[in-house]
This record gives structure tokens, sequence and C-alpha cells, in this order.
């Protein structure tokens, strides 16, 4: 190996042991946090730029400025600092102060919106700024994960690949760009069409339909569907809610050694409501990244506190899971 970004992909796959995976039948856990920057989003990015450079939209030695809420901009740095492009992210205040830090370490520059856009969230007030930032550098290159067809593009050729020797009835993972959810599941689904994908997102988010509502989950959910969203791959979807996604991180990791993101905790949730719900047997799900990203969130009780979200232990989400005619539950199939 010459260059970091050769050590992207190739991630693990972990079959969970937890009481709360229904007896005779199986999650697995693909595991991105084993990519050198700790996410999925390593994937994109290289892929983003790989694509771009072939393209000639990006030049040796050029600037690229994007919108994230977290990792994608600290995988953009890392490539900008290992290829030698220059980083511009662009975030909002939902971002940690560690991402922040991150973003520095790598060498990339920084530019916070404060203002939220119409619906209350700041995508769009990233993406205008994003805008702005491109008029005065008309050579830089924007990614544009939201609606890029590379992005989509790359995981279909590349990234689904990896998904190929498992054997497993459902493919889980969640949405907000849509890019890495829709990619794969078109290359699964080019190989077997009988595959099945289950979609999952926070609750708030419209990227499924219904109206935006602010959430605390970062990296998951958008205040609309970005055109890298193809919900015609989708054959299940499921609405989770803040806690039940928070709760089940911090259970992972308590229980299983296992630490995880907020969005990895919301596809884990996700597909157990399938396996409870349906007579799917195996789940194979995306956990897009490591819990060492939310520690000062999460993972921290006094932020827990501050945001009002009551923890559920293993017995209460159990007991959640296993009341199927429960009109909390937010498992929906997709027609």
């Amino acid at each position: 190996m010459q260059n970091i970004v050769e050590s992207i992909g190739s991630t693990p796959v972990l079959e969970l042991r937890h009481p709360l995976v229904p007896k005779n039948k199986k999650l697995f856990l693909k595991l991105e946090q084993f990519n050198p920057n700790l996410s999925i989003k390593d994937r994109t990015a290289l892929g983003l730029i790989q694509y771009a450079l072939k393209a000639g939209k990006l030049l040796p030695g050029g600037r690229i400025i994007e919108s994230t809420s977290g990792n994608l901009g600290k995988s953009l740095a890392m490539i900008g600092a290992a290829m030698g492009f220059g980083v511009t992210v662009v975030v909002d205040p939902k971002v940690s102060s560690s991402a922040l830090n991150w973003y520095r370490a790598y060498g990339a520059t920084v530019d916070m919106v404060t203002v939220p856009d119409q619906s209350g969230g700041y995508q769009q007030s990233r993406i205008a700024r994003v805008k702005e930032l491109l008029k005065a550098d008309p050579n830089a290159y924007w990614p544009n994960q939201y609606d890029n067809p590379d992005n989509p593009d790359y995981h279909c050729e590349t990234t689904s690949k990896e998904f190929l020797p498992y054997d497993y009835d459902v493919l889980a993972g969640c949405v907000s760009t849509g890019g890495h959810l829709s990619g794969i599941a078109k290359g699964l689904k080019s190989h077997n069409s009988s595959m099945k994908v289950l979609a999952c997102d926070v609750k708030g988010s419209a990227v499924l339909g219904g109206n935006f509502a602010p959430y605390l989950l970062n990296g998951v959910g958008l205040a609309w569907r970005s055109s890298n969203t193809h919900i015609e791959y989708f054959d299940y979807m499921a609405i989770v809610e803040d806690k039940h996604a928070i709760s089940m991180c911090r259970i992972l990791a308590r229980e299983c050694g296992v630490l995880l993101g907020g969005s990895a905790g919301l596809v884990a949730f996700g597909a157990l409501q399938l396996l409870y719900n349906s007579d799917v047997n195996s789940i194979l799900a995306i956990m897009p990244d490591s819990g060492a990203n939310y520690l000062d969130t999460l993972y921290d009780d006094n932020w827990v506190r501050e945001k009002d979200i009551a923890i559920q232990d293993s017995a209460k989400l159990l007991k959640f899971l296993s009341a199927t005619s429960n009109a909390e539950q937010e498992f929906m199939a997709h027609a």
C-alpha cells in the first residue's frame, strides 16, 4: 500500500448474537467503521473524486467544495490531503466539535451556515452557500453527494460486490442522500432479482414521505428527497424514532462491545422491526459509521438529558419490538 485511500473497503461482517434478535432468525452487521476514516463515506468520497478526475471535472491540485453534516467532510478532507486537493466543507451548527477538529486536522477549510432554511433544517442553506462559494471559485469542484449520479453508480459498480458472497434475505440501510443504499441495492438486484431491500429513516425526515420536522440524529434523513434516492429499489421501509436509534446504539456498545453511530443504531433497530413483523429470516444491515464520532452526544448522559431522550433498555426495546399491533410501530411494507 502506497496511499491511505488504498485501505478503503473490504469491511467485515459481524453476526449479531443478542437476545433482541428473534429466535431462529439472523441479523448481520456490515461494519463500515473499519474504513480508515471510520465510515462508509470514505467509499462515497473516493468514488466521487475518482469519477470527477476521469471526467475532467476535477483537475489535479484543484479544490473540492461540499455540503456535509459530518462524515463525508471528514472523508473528503482525508482524501484531499492524501491526493493533493484543497477541500472546503460547508457545515451547520449541528456538526460536532470533534468533526470540526477532524476537518482542520486534515487541513480543510470550514465554512459554517447559521440560518436555517424554510423547513427549519440546514441542508438547503448549506447548498445555497456551496453555490455562493463556487461563484467565487469557478474552477472548484462540487461533488454534490445529493444529486450527482456518480454517487450511486460508484456504489453499484464497486461497493455492492462486497455484499454478494453472503447468504441473507434482505439488505438493510439508511437513507439521506440515498447514494450508497440505492447504488448497492441496484447492484445486488442486478445479480439477484429476488433480493429485497429495507430502507430505514429517522422520524421527522421527509426522504421517504411525510413532512419534515427536526430530529436529533446526524448523518441521516433530509428535508427533501434527493435525486440519488431511488425508492424503486426499496421493498420495505422503516421509520425509527431518535430514542430507539440512540437506545440501540447504547445497548450494542454496552452488551456487545460494538460502538456505532446513530444512523447505524437506526438501521439495526429498523432491521429488528422487520425480523419481528415479517417472515424474513435474515438481514444484512449496513452500519455506516463508528460511535467514536458521537461520544460527546449520543453516548453522553448530560447531552441525552438535555435533549430529553428517554433511553430504553433491552427489556423495553424487546417489549416494543414484540408488540406487533402496537400503534407506535412505524414499520411498513412498501407497495
